[in-house]
């Protein structure tokens, strides 16, 4: 299963203001009064901003190599499992319904993993393995 962890930078714009942006999710930008303040605060703008990528069916960007400087922010380990089940349901052409069917589901479970409201993340990680992810964690 494809990591999704993204390079950060951090930039002081002023005194006790520094900002964090992303390169491959510009719609990710945060800040605090600390580089560490900013750096805390920046899972939170990157998953933000890939939510609304998921609810506009955009692709989500791949990650780019970490460059000297940068620091890697990971998506929660929940909402990166959604988004590569929406990439590959994409990919397979599959619909919610479909998927529904190969689980032995109702499709009200597949909104939920996809809406990500009310959805565990075995179930998500059930979702992977029926449109053959075989999902596995890393260190």
């Amino acid at each position: 299963m494809l990591a999704y962890s993204y390079p950060a930078t951090v930039t002081q714009i002023a005194p006790a203001d520094f900002l964090v942006r992303f390169n491959d999710v510009p719609e990710a930008i945060t800040g605090g009064a600390t580089p560490e303040e900013a750096l805390a605060n920046a899972p939170d703008a990157l998953a933000a901003a890939v939510e609304g990528y998921l609810e506009l069916g955009r692709a989500l960007p791949e990650p780019s190599p970490l460059e000297r400087g940068q620091i890697a922010v990971s998506l929660d380990p929940q909402l990166a499992a959604r988004a590569i089940l929406l990439r590959e349901m994409s990919a397979q052409g599959l619909s919610k319904v479909a998927l529904a069917a190969r689980m032995e589901r109702d499709e009200k479970v597949i909104r939920r993993i996809v809406s990500g409201k009310g959805a565990s993340l075995d179930m998500t990680l059930a979702a992977l393995r029926a449109v053959g992810i075989r999902p596995a964690l890393a260190a």
